[in-house]
């Protein structure tokens, strides 16, 4: 960095880079050097800063210290090994890969440069989630004995005609389980060892497939998840977070969210033969609906002070890892331990080639 800036260079400008782009404007002590889209359209609509067709090309004409990877999924893990490979720090929109044998190579590509790979992994990021997170590490709940998420919402005409999550064969799990399963190993500090896994059609929805699913998921200590997706729901809608319910030997948490905006939610402790209080919630600077700062912040921090942030490549590939899990008991009808996503099982599925 000069003068305790961040220099960095972004690459992808679609419907989410564009946000990303204005997002880094307004950073603090973060400078937008230079954009990379192959569209000339694209790069001409962020006025004022330099724009390649190439990544290749941006880093060769802009001095940097990171890359922002905000290109389509499919490109994740290209775009960021060149930029890993070329010496610079990155910090790419989720997924970090749609392969996770590609992920654990990202990871190891970031440990050979010497170099920081940080996920913008969003909904972590929110004072509900926090306090529930919070509320279960400092035993308000006693030990932990199991979890009920359930998220329902009615997608038939949200993403529009024709968008490809209508088409895909799993399309909750593929695009949004990530989250949730991300969210139930940062919330009790524990790794999933298994999944079970059911799809479910829709038939008088736009999906092609299977726009549902339930899941018995275990965690580390036997403690187990029950876990329902439905992007087709008929009934009564749930926030993008889900409804939480997760249980101790000493009481219960309770998170319900708001349907429109994952940042606002009810947080209630229960202790047995208590009456339930409403618990407080941190006053986060920025939260998820500021997901652009709160991930640049974290990317420069982490540059100044070396300190490996929470959602670090590494750690979240063992969120990732959860995903074919879920995928492949589905499709068979069985429980997969390889859904597990222990380090040591991470690395070994990766070893294989495990497609997501």
């Amino acid at each position: 960095m000069v003068a305790g800036i961040l220099r960095v260079v972004q690459a992808g400008l679609g419907i989410r880079g564009r946000s990303w782009a204005g997002g880094l404007r307004d950073a603090p002590n973060v400078e937008l050097v230079a954009v990379a889209d192959p569209d000339p359209g694209a790069r001409e609509a962020v006025a004022g800063t330099p724009g390649y067709g190439s990544l290749k090309e941006a880093l060769a004409g802009a001095a940097c210290d990171a890359v922002l990877v905000a290109t389509p999924p499919g490109t994740h893990h290209a775009v960021a090994k060149a930029a890993l490979g070329a010496g610079r720090h990155v910090l790419i929109e989720k997924p970090l890969a749609t392969d996770l044998a590609e992920a654990l190579d990202l990871v190891r590509a970031a440990e050979g440069a010497g170099r920081f790979l940080l996920v913008s992994q969003n909904y972590r990021y929110n004072g509900p989630f926090r306090a529930v997170q919070r509320a279960a590490a400092e035993g308000g709940i006693g030990d932990l004995v199991s979890l009920e998420i359930s998220c329902r919402r009615d997608t038939r005409a949200l993403f529009g005609t024709g968008d490809s999550r209508y088409s895909m064969r799993h399309p909750y799990v593929l695009d949004m389980s990530i989250h949730h399963f991300d969210l139930i190993r940062a919330a009790t500090g524990r790794d999933v060892l298994r999944v079970h896994a059911r799809g479910r059609r829709v038939p008088d929805s736009p999906f092609a497939h299977q726009p549902a699913v339930s899941a018995l998921v275990d965690l580390e200590g036997g403690v187990p998840v029950l876990y329902e997706g439905d992007w087709a729901t008929r009934g009564p809608e749930t926030g993008w977070n889900g409804e939480w319910e997760v249980v101790g030997e000493e009481g219960r948490l309770g998170w319900r969210g708001d349907e429109a905006d994952r940042a606002v939610g009810e947080v209630l402790l229960e202790r047995w033969g208590q009456a339930p209080r409403l618990v407080e919630q941190p006053e986060l600077e920025f939260t998820e609906r500021a997901a652009t700062l709160r991930a640049l912040r974290a990317l420069r921090a982490t540059v100044e002070t070396g300190e490996a942030p929470e959602t670090a490549a590494a750690d979240n590939a063992r969120s990732l890892a959860v995903v074919p899990g879920c995928l492949r008991s589905v499709e068979s009808g069985k429980p997969r331990t390889s859904g597990g996503c222990s380090p040591r099982r991470v690395k070994k599925r990766a070893r294989r080639g495990v497609k997501l």
